[in-house]
């Protein structure tokens, strides 16, 4: 292996795309500084406030009864007082940044800029059009939704990473149930990979068993919310003037009318959402600003399987593409489609990171064209506009206008 990666280096040498070490170009120095200059004008490109409908959502809670979505308003909202929109204001921020703090120590655990020097996989990321969506979604449930994703990809044993699994998998699905389609994939195969570096028929079987286990819990908990997770509207109006008493801002109410709703009276709602003229180009264009970077992300990941599984990739690949693509699903129950799209983005970089962590071998020095893909990619994240929440719009051009104008993103709600 490492005899093929200095011909490999050495091909990318008298094609003159590698020059010394002193090029800035093969710096890790300069793409480390890149990254976070690009990382940071992508996160300013998209922060603001938390908006009214991420506002009334986390003051959801138990007080009428179990429902969907009461878990994080029971357990955080009322002992800080997110009622107070400055508490939650500060609370939401103050995740959002943890959430890139935590990212940025996975990179760095997993060890991937050594382990595809010179580093441009991170700047990658950094400047992508889901960092910006993920500073925008300031205040949703989005943000611990993902830092509860991230928590077992840090534990390098199988057996812990499935217990610290179950444990955020449960807790994600009754904060959100977004996360069974977004999230739960991921864990469950980070939890199979275990298979491709178990050193004994046990500890493989536990990868298999685990992963399975893990899925099956968390389709139980989604069936059971599915079932009894709905609240009536005798409820919802009860649960809107108990939070209205102890907020201090509007609060939305379109958020209290979505409750009662069914995920069969959903799914009605999207196949109207569907038949929209604007809806096929619009999903196109939100697919246009976040794939470019999730495709070159999931090409280094194949690139990195390749090299240090050989013979097994094939299915570690599979089990990778399809967490990585699972949340492209939650556009089958809203419409929220930026945010499922930057969801696809998300997952590429961590699934990159857990390739990285947990069969991480000798460096490897990427293609010339994957390099090439790179720089591309990083000038179309740094051009990237469009249509955000609350028919708010970054045009870094004055042409350009999303098909999608005529609606506001979040006026049909999904999961």
């Amino acid at each position: 292996m490492g005899n093929g990666e200095s011909v490999e280096y050495q091909s990318e040498r008298n094609e003159g795309t590698a020059g010394a070490e002193s090029n800035a170009w093969d710096s890790p120095q300069f793409w480390r500084w890149t990254a976070l200059g690009l990382g940071a004008i992508a996160f300013v490109k998209g922060i603001r406030e938390p908006n009214a409908w991420s506002y009334t959502q986390a003051q959801f809670d138990y007080s009428v009864g179990f429902m969907r979505r009461g878990l994080f308003g029971t357990v955080v909202g009322r002992p800080l007082g997110l009622g107070q929109y400055e508490h939650f204001m500060v609370v939401s921020t103050g995740l959002l940044l943890l959430l890139f703090v935590v990212l940025a120590l996975l990179a760095r655990t997993s060890k991937i800029a050594e382990r595809t020097p010179p580093g441009e996989l991170l700047a990658v990321y950094a400047s992508s059009y889901s960092v910006t969506y993920l500073a925008h979604l300031n205040g949703y449930l989005d943000i611990p939704l993902a830092l509860l994703c991230v928590a077992p990809l840090f534990l390098r044993s199988t057996g812990w990473r499935l217990l610290a699994a179950v444990v955020c998998a449960t807790a994600g699905i009754l904060i959100h149930e977004q996360f069974f389609f977004a999230f739960l994939p991921l864990l469950v195969v980070s939890v199979l990979f275990g298979a491709g570096t178990a050193q004994s028929e046990g500890q493989r079987r536990l990868a298999w068993t685990g992963g399975v286990a893990l899925l099956l819990i968390g389709g139980s908990l989604v069936a059971y919310l599915g079932r009894h997770g709905s609240i009536t509207q005798a409820q919802a109006d009860q649960l809107r003037a108990a939070n209205s008493l102890k907020a201090d801002r509007w609060l939305e109410p379109e958020v209290f009318r979505v409750l009662p709703r069914t995920p069969q009276e959903n799914l009605a709602v999207m196949k109207s959402v569907w038949s929209r003229p604007t809806f096929w180009p619009a999903q196109v264009e939100s697919l246009l600003f976040f794939f470019p970077s999730a495709a070159v992300l999931s090409w280094a990941t194949l690139l990195l399987l390749r090299h240090w599984m050989p013979g097994r990739y094939r299915w570690l690949y599979a089990g990778a593409a399809m967490a990585t693509l699972a949340p492209l699903s939650l556009h089958l129950f809203g419409w929220d489609k930026s945010r499922w799209n930057e969801l696809l983005c998300l997952n590429a970089f961590l699934m990159l990171l857990l390739v990285s962590r947990q069969f991480g071998g000798e460096p490897v020095r990427l293609p010339v064209s994957l390099r090439r893909a790179c720089i591309v990619v990083m000038l179309l994240n740094m051009a990237t506009g469009g249509g955000m929440l609350d028919n708010r719009h970054i045009r870094p051009f004055p042409f350009l206008q999303s098909p999608d104008d005529v609606h506001a993103e979040g006026s049909v709600v999904g999961p």
